[in-house]
């Protein structure tokens, strides 16, 4: 099964990182293809252009990549920290 892993915490040493390193490793010890991205660490723009709003296309490749891999995902795991009810904004994005 593909799995997609995504992390958004800026601490690449948290306890938020380690959850999804762990996740990650149990699952591709286990046979299944993990896509695994750190929001932080590529850079991930969550900023949404008024030209993406109204095209529906992204027009980062990044966010394109992101995008195609969820939808081809057989499972998704999503690992952030919650502050102050919701997740950070790199997240939302």
């Amino acid at each position: 099964m593909n799995i997609s892993v995504i992390v958004g915490h800026p601490y690449k040493h948290s306890f938020n990182a380690a959850i999804a390193a762990a996740a990650a490793e149990a699952l591709n010890e286990r046979g299944h293809h993990v896509l695994f991205h750190d929001l932080y660490r590529e850079q991930f723009n969550p900023v949404l252009s008024d030209t993406e709003l109204v095209s529906d296309v992204p027009e980062d490749t990044l966010t394109a990549l992101h995008q195609q891999e969820i939808r081809e995902a057989d499972g998704i795991v999503i690992i952030h920290p919650n502050w102050w009810g919701q997740p950070p904004a790199i997240m939302k994005g």
